[in-house]
């Protein structure tokens, strides 16, 4: 079967449009609210010190950089749980039989939770991996694994390993396609958001940031993260369904 960067894309957005009453609370509650709770309350992290800076500046910038990440690794955790719960439900409502309305949805969610962050940890290592050492092996692993949270809640029960190795057979054949939609993704992730960012950035360095501005700045930012994300999480859905039909709304 010939699948498309497009026609998954389309299927995404053709679900948005569809079920936007249901996707919006969940992509408010789970995506949204965390992110622009860490904006707002996170500390920012160290300036990047600019073209020409010395060897002890870089060192100095990596070593604060890494003290911001360590101090604010129960922030990013919290927000990667909230995401993943988020995608657990989104995955539920649409892929599994017995989750007849949001609310259960919602319950199958939480069972499975454990097992979708498992599923995350085995993923990030490989994409980890792949990524530093050159990017496009993280993308392809990225890609190969999108179907791992389907999986999770289509075909219970199904451990975290075993729904990641189904993806990785599943998406045989489709690994080019996979790892553009990967990077398509993901740039819409930490593109989107951009601009609004940046000005935060630029006010906080100028010592010239209004509260309502930086905050109406970070809701913006927010709700392109968690617009992307969401399209992620639907993209993953749709790509299921298409190769695998049955049992799905």
């Amino acid at each position: 079967m010939k699948i498309t960067l497009g026609g998954v894309l389309a299927g995404a957005w053709r679900l948005a449009r569809r079920d936007a009453a249901v996707l919006l609370p969940v992509a408010a509650l789970f995506l949204f609210v965390p992110t622009l709770a860490m904006l707002l309350l996170m500390p920012a992290p160290p300036l990047a010190p600019g073209a020409g800076a010395s060897e002890e500046q870089l060192s100095l910038f990596v070593r604060a950089y890494g003290d911001w990440l360590v101090a604010n690794a129960p922030a990013f955790g919290a927000g990667a749980g909230c995401s993943l719960m988020g995608s657990a439900t989104l995955a539920a409502f649409y892929l599994d039989a017995q989750a007849q309305n949001l609310g259960e949805a919602l319950a199958r969610a939480v069972a499975l939770l454990p097992r979708f962050v498992l599923a995350g940890l085995i993923v990030g290592v490989p994409t980890f991996v792949g990524a530093w050492l050159f990017v496009v092996p993280g993308l392809y692993v990225m890609g190969r694994t999108m179907l791992a949270g389907p999986i999770l809640v289509a075909e219970r029960p199904v451990s975290a390993l075993g729904a990641v190795l189904a993806s990785v057979q599943r998406t045989r054949g489709h690994g080019l396609m996979l790892t553009a939609l990967s990077a398509a993704l993901l740039l819409a992730g930490q593109l989107l958001p951009l601009p609004f960012l940046a000005m935060v950035q630029s006010l906080g360095e100028a010592h010239a940031g209004n509260p309502v501005v930086v905050a109406l700045l970070s809701v913006a930012a927010a709700i392109c993260s968690a617009a992307a994300a969401l399209a992620t999480i639907l993209a993953r859905v749709w790509l299921y369904r298409v190769l695998v039909p049955s049992g799905s709304r």
